[in-house]
């Protein structure tokens, strides 16, 4: 915790980004058992050592090989579906497609098992470094496309053996960190991936994990047959929002469409960070087309556009601030639901922005907090408790389509933990702008235009 201003030196992250979409989430009132946490028990020849992350399918473990002591990740399958055979084969279809396709920039699973007690399970490369989700946005262009480069590469391998992953995100992208060379890429999490069989079996049929929705492309979404172009289209949302902050389409494309009153069209990624070569920005908007014909046909082609587009920029330094960065360093970017408890299920990542709040002891360093729910009036600071007081004045700058902005505000409303787990959402605190400058309203018009002549400040309740 910080003094004076209560700001936590470590925000959460509010991003939705791991909760999956499912059938069967939107149409029972059921509640799932509580997860099951095994640490310290022996699967195997692996002992448990400590929880990385949970999801819908299953729970991720940092574990040690107890005859050599390597460590591992073990994923093992939550005991309360383990009794449906169906949902078993899912999981196992995972490790096996995985180890179908074979490519140095998807992980490698390297055992799979049955425990006593029914408890199954596989074990996978201990893997240093973050997911990119967690990586300071906006990422440098030219940081960013040798990963998606990588990434690319790992895509065309699944579908040249016929997988498309169909729920690509930053969370299943992962950044492993090198000590003497530049940062690599691994492709995570391929328990949606459809594999095309020659008896037409589809894989995911029994399962219920249809994908995330602000990544899906539009075909996913109409349920209609999906090849490797919706993984590209995932790719490059996922490009857009790592490289500007914000999602494309805040809510998916195929739900702009439908509830947008005007044309639906994402901003060139340049509009909103200049710093972005337009070539680049020219090269996810193709990606991000509606129909899948319009986009890059391979994963390769995507590719060669993504580095013919950073050609003349090659000279910039490629490395990533992942050993400096004060954010979780899991061994598995295979996170699936860390922060799901605490955000809805049926939404997608809201718009974010980064804010530097000035305190004012002497001495006394900025802290970095991540914002939402920005307006013309105001915007929501995401911090931990003890908040700052009701209309304690705020001083930060703002970072604003590349551009940063000084800003003064008013804590109008707290927003705690309990109420935050409640609605969703983080915890913190809304604040109204005073006397916003006409910078500051001109770059919030651009970059959230739709919100652009809402009223100000704190999120309401009905968002909450």
């Amino acid at each position: 915790m910080l003094c004076e201003l209560c700001l936590s030196d470590h925000p959460e992250d509010v991003l939705c980004e791991n909760v999956h979409w499912t059938q069967a989430s939107r149409s029972t009132q059921e509640v799932e058992p509580p997860p099951v946490d095994l640490t310290g028990q022996t699967l195997g020849h692996y002992r448990l050592m400590r929880r990385l992350g949970a999801g819908g399918m299953g729970t991720v473990y940092l574990a040690e090989q107890t005859r050599i002591g390597a460590r591992v990740a073990v994923k093992v399958l939550h005991p309360h579906l383990a009794q449906d055979e169906s949902l078993c084969a899912r999981f196992y279809a995972e490790a096996r497609t995985v180890n179908v396709v074979g490519h140095p920039h998807i992980v490698h699973i390297f055992d799979i098992s049955e425990a006593p007690g029914g408890i199954h399970y596989f074990v996978m490369e201990y893997l240093e470094g973050v997911p990119l989700s967690h990586l300071p946005r906006p990422v440098d262009a030219a940081q960013l496309v040798p990963l998606l480069a990588q990434a690319c590469d790992a895509l065309d391998a699944a579908h040249r053996c016929g997988v498309v992953h169909r729920d690509l995100k930053p969370d299943n992208l992962f950044v492993v960190r090198h000590a003497t060379e530049p940062p690599s890429l691994r492709v995570l999490d391929f328990g949606v991936a459809k594999a095309h069989r020659p008896d037409n079996e589809d894989v995911t049929a029994a399962g219920i994990v249809l994908g995330t929705p602000a990544y899906m492309a539009p075909e996913q979404w109409a349920g209609q047959p999906v090849d490797g172009r919706a993984d590209i289209y995932a790719l490059a949302v996922t490009a857009y929002y790592v490289a500007t902050g914000q999602l494309p389409f805040e809510r998916g494309q195929m739900a702009e469409l439908a509830l947008a009153s005007g044309p639906v069209g994402p901003l060139p990624p340049h509009v909103l960070v200049p710093s972005i070569p337009p070539a680049l920005s020219e090269v996810l908007l193709r990606a991000l087309a509606r129909r899948c014909e319009d986009r890059y046909a391979t994963a390769l082609e995507f590719k060669a556009a993504l580095l013919a587009a950073m050609a003349p920029h090659r000279h910039a330094v490629e490395t990533l601030p992942i050993g400096d960065t004060p954010v979780p360093s899991p061994s598995l970017a295979i996170l699936e639901a860390e922060a799901a408890a605490n955000e809805p299920s049926d939404v997608t990542p809201p718009l974010t922005w980064m804010a530097r709040v000035h305190r004012r002891r002497p001495g006394a360093s900025e802290v970095e907090v991540r914002c939402t729910e920005l307006s013309k009036g105001g915007l929501f600071l995401c911090c931990s408790e003890p908040f700052p007081r009701l209309f304690t004045r705020l001083d930060f700058t703002l970072l604003l389509a590349g551009e940063e902005v000084e800003c003064a505000g008013e804590v109008v409303r707290h927003v705690d933990s309990v109420q935050a787990r409640a609605w969703g959402m983080s915890p913190g605190v809304g604040v109204q702008f005073i006397n916003p400058s006409a910078r500051l309203r001109e770059l919030i018009h651009r970059v959230n235009p739709h919100r652009a002549g809402t009223p100000p400040a704190a999120p309401p309740e009905a968002h909450l």
